[in-house]
Protein backbone atom coordinates (compact mmCIF):
# COMPACT_ATOMS: atom_id res chain seq x y z
CA UNK A 1 0.00 0.00 0.00
CA UNK A 2 1.09 3.40 -0.68
CA UNK A 3 2.10 5.53 2.27
CA UNK A 4 1.39 9.35 1.61
CA UNK A 5 3.59 10.38 4.10
CA UNK A 6 6.73 9.43 2.23
CA UNK A 7 6.77 12.29 -0.50
CA UNK A 8 8.83 10.79 -2.52
CA UNK A 9 7.57 7.43 -3.00
CA UNK A 10 3.97 9.42 -3.80
CA UNK A 11 5.70 11.89 -5.90
CA UNK A 12 7.09 8.58 -8.02
CA UNK A 13 3.55 6.90 -7.96
CA UNK A 14 1.86 9.66 -9.45
CA UNK A 15 4.71 10.41 -12.34
CA UNK A 16 3.86 6.21 -12.83
CA UNK A 17 0.05 6.72 -12.79
CA UNK A 18 0.12 9.41 -15.13
CA UNK A 19 2.59 7.04 -17.49
CA UNK A 20 0.55 3.83 -17.19
CA UNK A 21 -2.98 5.63 -17.77
CA UNK A 22 -1.78 7.36 -20.76
CA UNK A 23 -1.61 5.97 -23.99
CA UNK A 24 1.35 5.44 -26.62
CA UNK A 25 1.31 9.27 -28.11
CA UNK A 26 1.22 10.49 -24.42
CA UNK A 27 -2.06 11.94 -24.23
CA UNK A 28 -3.73 12.03 -21.02
CA UNK A 29 -7.25 12.14 -20.01
CA UNK A 30 -6.85 12.15 -16.83
CA UNK A 31 -7.52 14.63 -13.79
CA UNK A 32 -5.91 14.32 -10.48
CA UNK A 33 -9.24 12.95 -9.32
CA UNK A 34 -9.02 10.04 -11.56
CA UNK A 35 -5.23 9.49 -10.29
CA UNK A 36 -6.32 9.48 -6.91
CA UNK A 37 -9.00 7.42 -7.21
CA UNK A 38 -6.17 4.78 -8.99
CA UNK A 39 -3.13 5.01 -6.47
CA UNK A 40 -6.26 5.21 -3.37
CA UNK A 41 -4.91 8.20 -2.58
CA UNK A 42 -6.80 11.61 -1.51
CA UNK A 43 -7.26 14.07 -4.25
CA UNK A 44 -5.15 16.92 -2.09
CA UNK A 45 -2.03 14.86 -1.78
CA UNK A 46 -2.65 14.26 -5.29
CA UNK A 47 -2.85 18.04 -6.43
CA UNK A 48 0.28 18.50 -3.98
CA UNK A 49 2.18 16.25 -5.53
CA UNK A 50 0.97 17.75 -9.06
CA UNK A 51 1.50 21.04 -8.04
CA UNK A 52 5.31 19.97 -7.20
CA UNK A 53 5.74 17.86 -10.61
CA UNK A 54 4.59 20.95 -12.42
CA UNK A 55 7.29 23.15 -10.63
CA UNK A 56 10.26 20.58 -11.36
CA UNK A 57 9.05 20.51 -14.95
CA UNK A 58 8.08 17.07 -15.19
CA UNK A 59 4.37 18.12 -16.36
CA UNK A 60 2.45 19.53 -19.44
CA UNK A 61 -0.88 20.38 -19.60
CA UNK A 62 -2.79 18.55 -21.69
CA UNK A 63 -6.67 19.83 -21.35
CA UNK A 64 -7.21 22.98 -19.78
CA UNK A 65 -9.92 23.38 -17.24
CA UNK A 66 -10.77 27.03 -18.89
CA UNK A 67 -10.90 25.20 -22.52
CA UNK A 68 -11.72 21.60 -21.83
CA UNK A 69 -13.59 22.12 -18.10
CA UNK A 70 -10.86 19.50 -16.59
CA UNK A 71 -7.32 20.00 -16.21
CA UNK A 72 -5.40 16.61 -17.70
CA UNK A 73 -1.72 15.94 -17.40
CA UNK A 74 1.47 14.65 -19.50
CA UNK A 75 4.89 13.98 -18.81
CA UNK A 76 7.38 15.67 -20.66
CA UNK A 77 9.80 13.48 -22.24
CA UNK A 78 12.78 13.96 -19.34
CA UNK A 79 9.70 12.65 -16.73
CA UNK A 80 8.73 9.59 -19.09
CA UNK A 81 12.65 8.99 -19.53
CA UNK A 82 12.59 8.71 -15.45
CA UNK A 83 9.93 6.97 -15.37
CA UNK A 84 11.00 3.93 -17.47
CA UNK A 85 14.58 3.64 -15.83
CA UNK A 86 12.44 2.84 -12.92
Amino acid sequence: MLNPNNKTHVIRSVMKAIYNLSDEENYSVYDAEDIASYLGLKQKIVDETIAILWDAGFLVECMTREDDGAATYCLTDRAIDLVEMG
